[in-house]
């Protein structure tokens, strides 16, 4: 699998270690994700919201973990004999969090687009 894959972008000065990596094929690939998630979680009668939350629950743990490591590392910053973490965590914050989210919201929301709306009272006629 590694052989038949495209490289990823890698930004970086010459002779520097790499500042950001994009692999472009798994942003490709996340609307796709997105788009699986609304439907499914439309299939099984969720309301908006869930439809919403099953859309972005993939990117929630990065999220929670940068938004813990954050405060600590700023804290400790003083400490440490690099200070280039929280530098990296913001990095991390846009390539783990806010452009996967983005990607995927773009295909949830473009599902969620042309799926039909149901009733409040659907459910309870047909029982």
């Amino acid at each position: 699998m590694q052989i038949l894959r495209p490289k990823a972008w890698v930004l970086a000065k010459e002779g520097d270690l790499p500042m950001a990596v994009l692999d472009v094929w798994w942003l490709i690939l996340l609307p796709v994700v997105g788009a699986i998630g609304a439907y499914l979680s439309w299939r099984a009668g969720g309301s908006p919201r869930a439809i919403l939350l099953s859309i972005v629950f993939p990117v929630l743990p990065f999220l929670a973990a940068i938004l813990l490591v954050l405060p600590v590392s700023l804290i400790f910053d003083k400490f440490i004999a690099h200070n280039i973490a929280p530098m990296s965590l913001i990095f991390a914050l846009f390539g783990w969090v806010l452009a996967p989210a983005a990607a995927l919201l773009a295909g949830g929301l473009t599902t969620q687009r042309f799926l039909p709306r149901r009733s409040g009272f659907a459910g309870v006629a047909s029982r």
